[in-house]
């Protein structure tokens, strides 16, 4: 199975893998291969992640959706979760440090924990919170399509869709096929 990954901030990939608007739901981890799939793909994008077991990736996503969600409905999160959140950012952690860039200035963290498990999932974590601040501008999204649930953060205001070649796409043609069936009138 070929999984969808939109190179998304590691949360959003992460909440991205189950599709929520289909029924039944659609577990994208659900194969070992899927597992390794995703896995692989964000360990590209960043090295210093540590591929997590099946049970570990699930159940940090399910920490990992919680928290944005509270953060995209503005409401507090479900107190068991943010516990265990608290205890995963514990178990790493962290320093953040700016470092200046081409485009400017980067956030780069480091931790000081001994497993590496403990700092992908503290990782995890300090993504979904640095998602606040685009989710109170209005740039984390849901796509627009009924048959979609990802989520992306928008590079401009008028993106509506999680991808221009699929969701997109998918909505221009149903528009020009709903403009042709219907005939113009005087």
């Amino acid at each position: 199975m070929t999984i969808t990954l939109l190179g998304e901030p590691f949360a959003i990939d992460l909440m991205n893998t189950l599709k929520t608007a289909h029924d039944p739901i659609v577990d994208q981890l659900a194969s070992p291969a899927a597992l390794d799939e995703f896995w692989r793909f964000q360990v590209d994008r960043d090295p210093t992640l540590t591929p997590l077991g099946h049970e570990d990736t699930l159940a940090l996503r399910g920490i990992v959706t919680e928290i944005v969600s509270s953060i995209r409905e503005q409401r507090a999160p479900d107190v068991h979760v943010l516990t265990a959140a608290n205890t995963l950012l514990y178990a790493a952690p962290t320093q953040t440090y700016l470092r200046a860039s081409v485009d400017g200035i980067d956030v780069e963290h480091t931790s000081t924990a001994s497993h590496a498990a403990d700092v992908t999932r503290a990782r995890a974590i300090l993504s979904a919170i640095e998602l606040t601040a685009r989710a109170e501008d209005g740039r984390l999204r849901r796509c627009a399509a009924e048959d979609c649930s990802q989520l992306f953060v928008a590079l401009n205001s008028k993106r509506r869709w999680c991808t221009a070649a699929g969701c997109g796409n998918r909505a221009r043609v149903s528009r020009h096929a709903a403009r042709v069936r219907t005939p113009a009138t005087a």
